[in-house]
Parts: C-alpha cells; sequence; structure tokens
C-alpha cells in the first residue's frame, strides 16, 4: 500500500498549491493594499470550480482512453493546464493585474478541481476498509503540504523570490508530479459504469441528499472553522504582522500541524472509527478557535503561533474523518463522482461561510464571529458523537 499512498500524497499535494497561495498570501497582499475584511472574503469565490465540480465528475467516471487509464486520462491534462497556468501567473505584476491574476486563479482552480475529481476516483478505485484512514491522511496531509508549499513557504519566501520566483517553484513541483504520472502505470479499472451520465450524477446526489442529515452535516462540518477562521489572517496584518511572518506562522507552523493532525487521525479512525476521530478534532477545533480569538486582541507571536498549530492539528483530523466517511458511501463504478457530490457539499460550508463572516467581521468585531465560529465547530463535534451512528454507511451502494 506504501507505494499508492506515496503517490496519491504527491498527487494531492500538487492540487494543494494554489489553494495555498489563495488562503494564506492573497488576503495578506490584498489588506495590504487597503482592502476591506469583505472584499478579502470574496478571494473565496476563486475557488469555485471546487464546488462546481459536481457538474463535469460524472464525465471523469464515464469516459477515458484505454490507452491512458480511467483515472491518468483527466490527470494529466489537468496537470498540464495547472502548469500552463502557472507560468502565466509568473509573468504578471501584482500589483496592476489583479483582475488579470483573478481570471487565471479562476482557471488554475477549474485544473486542480478536475484533477482532484480524478484522484479521489483513483483513491477510492484502490483502496478499501481499514486503508480508507492511511489514505485520507496521505489526502490531507499531502494537499495541507501542498498549501505549505503555495502558501505560507512561497508567502515567507516572497521577498526573496520575488512575485515571480514564487510561481516558478509552483511550476516545477507540477512538473515533476506530472512527470511521475506520467510513468507510472494505472490498473485497469474492476468496475466501470455502462450508464449514462446524467444516471451518475442522479446516482451521485443521491448518496447525498438521499439522508438530509447527512448533506446538513457535511455542509456544518465546514462550516464552522471557516466562519471563525476568516479573520484571522487579515488581522494579524491590522497588528503589523510582516508578509514573511504571517506565511511562517500560518502557512508553515499551520500547515505542519494539520499534516500531523491529519496521521494522528488516520491512527485514529483505523482504531475507533470515524466518529471518535470527528467528535474528538471538531471540538478540540472549537475550543482552539475560541483560545486563538481572544488571544488575538493583544496577539504575541509566539501566541499566535502556538494557537494557529493546535486549530490547524484539529482541522486536519476533522477533514480525514469527514473524508473516511464519504468514501466508505461509495460504489466503485462511480466513485469519482460519488465522493466528488460529498467533497463539494462539504467545502461548500467554508464558501458560504467566507464572505458572510467577512461582512460580519467589519460590522461586530473580529472577535465575535471567531467565537460563534468556535461555538459552531463544537456543536457538530457534539452533535456527530451522540447522533454519528445515523451516517454510518450503507452496506449496499445507492441504486440508480
Amino acid at each position: 500500500m506504501a507505494p499508492r499512498l506515496i503517490l496519491l500524497s504527491l498527487l494531492y499535494f500538487c492540487q494543494g498549491l494554489p489553494g495555498g497561495f489563495l488562503a494564506v498570501a492573497l488576503p495578506v497582499i490584498l489588506r495590504g493594499r487597503g482592502l476591506s475584511m469583505a472584499e478579502i472574503g470574496l478571494v473565496g469565490l476563486l475557488s469555485l470550480p471546487w464546488v462546481l465540480k459536481v457538474l463535469w465528475a460524472p464525465l471523469v467516471d464515464r469516459w477515458w482512453s484505454r490507452r491512458l487509464g480511467r483515472r491518468r486520462t483527466w490527470m494529466v491534462p489537468a496537470m498540464l493546464g495547472m502548469l500552463a497556468c502557472t507560468l502565466v501567473l509568473a509573468r504578471f505584476d501584482p500589483s496592476s493585474d489583479l483582475f488579470a491574476i483573478g481570471v487565471v486563479f479562476l482557471l488554475l482552480n477549474l485544473f486542480a478541481a478536475t484533477q482532484d475529481v480524478a484522484v479521489d476516483g483513483y483513491a477510492v478505485d484502490l483502496l478499501h476498509g481499514r486503508d480508507l484512514g492511511p489514505a485520507n491522511a496521505a489526502q490531507v496531509g499531502g494537499f495541507k503540504l501542498g498549501n505549505i508549499v503555495g502558501g505560507g513557504v512561497l508567502l515567507a519566501l516572497i521577498g526573496v523570490l520575488g512575485w515571480r520566483g514564487d510561481f516558478f517553484v509552483m511550476a516545477a513541483c507540477i512538473a515533476v508530479a506530472l512527470a511521475l504520472v506520467l510513468v507510472v502505470r494505472e490498473p485497469p479499472p474492476e468496475s466501470a459504469p455502462v450508464v449514462s451520465t446524467w444516471a451518475i450524477t442522479t446516482r451521485a446526489f443521491k448518496g447525498v441528499f438521499s439522508q438530509p442529515g447527512f448533506a446538513v452535516f457535511l455542509v456544518a462540518a465546514k462550516f464552522g472553522e471557516s466562519f471563525g477562521g476568516t479573520p484571522v489572517k487579515p488581522t494579524l496584518v491590522d497588528f503589523a504582522f510582516s508578509t514573511e511572518l504571517i506565511g511562517t506562522i500560518d502557512g508553515i507552523v499551520g500547515g505542519l500541524a494539520t499534516v500531523l493532525g491529519a496521521l494522528a487521525a488516520g491512527v485514529l479512525v483505523r482504531r475507533s472509527g470515524w466518529r471518535v476521530a470527528f467528535a474528538s478534532m471538531s471540538i478540540a477545533q472549537g475550543v482552539a478557535l475560541a483560545v486563538l480569538g481572544l488571544h488575538l486582541v493583544e496577539p504575541t507571536v509566539i501566541g499566535v503561533a502556538v494557537r494557529i498549530a493546535f486549530e490547524n492539528f484539529a482541522g486536519g483530523g476533522v477533514a480525514v474523518a469527514v473524508f473516511v466517511l464519504a468514501m466508505a458511501r461509495c460504489s466503485p463504478a462511480s466513485s469519482a463522482a460519488e465522493f466528488t457530490a460529498m467533497q463539494v457539499v462539504y467545502m461548500a460550508g467554508a464558501a458560504l461561510a467566507g464572505p458572510i463572516a467577512g461582512a460580519f467581521a467589519d460590522a461586530w468585531g473580529v472577535l465575535p464571529v471567531m467565537l460563534a465560529g468556535a461555538t459552531m465547530a463544537i456543536a457538530i463535534g457534539l452533535i456527530a458523537a451522540v447522533h454519528g451512528r445515523r451516517l454510518d454507511p450503507v452496506v449496499t451502494p445507492v441504486s440508480e
């Protein structure tokens, strides 16, 4: 299983590169240019392809080249598109080309989201049962390492490498991963859908909305943490934390903590199941958000770093537990579409939370927003601990 986990980690790493830059670097750059919390919250709309990817996910299950393989058919062109976008971004000037940068980042996320659909299907095809814990630890850990490099590391090094150098580094990482994908052969699928694309789409959404409580759980699992976390980086800018320092604290320290949290949750899921992992990590994340919000009244560098590390550790564990549950509910024939539908509903919580939290932070202040997010995270953790058994995977896949 180890070679498969290494490959999955590398692929998820590439998908995390643009997201890391958008989540860590761009809000700092925009706040430095004087934009409001509400305007910075709109940056989340550049990640719209990650929500809309469910619309083309059925095509990834249904159409492929036998020569390339079911998943590589989509991985290879998606990674080529990501490589092209990063090279184009390197030519822009962030002081004068913000609109063009936004357009290309939207396209970059389109390619990254498409790759994610294929890689998720690849993971579900290859790994089952007790392997899902380590597999999702590799997913969350690899993705977060990509966030670290794309966000914290490159933000911390932007004074040395410059904008262009940062994107050349990102392009080099994608090129290495693409070369490995081209070398590794993909095993033939055990089963493939024989129904129409529309039937695959219907099956995917049935897997989410046939149990409304599951859909609500997916949104709530992400909404609280995102609501409480949105104001953090702009607030650090307001307290004169340098760009490099924010990149180090939030991107590198927080990112490494997320990886450790994902690994810890992978072990916990394997031993005790997703419910124990999710409840403990979500409650811990809520506590961490509250403590961080109180500290941001008069922040210190070490205090912020420790609290952000704690919050990110728990966040990595939450993601692993949610994705284990989602993968376990997928059927092999349409795994990419089904998992994507669940993942999109989960990430919709973040997409909704960002703009709302930014507007409320301008109106109410940072602390009330962070305490509200903390309360939501603790509440969904307690609900999962008591009622989570109702969300356990069914034995048979959802019928058409």
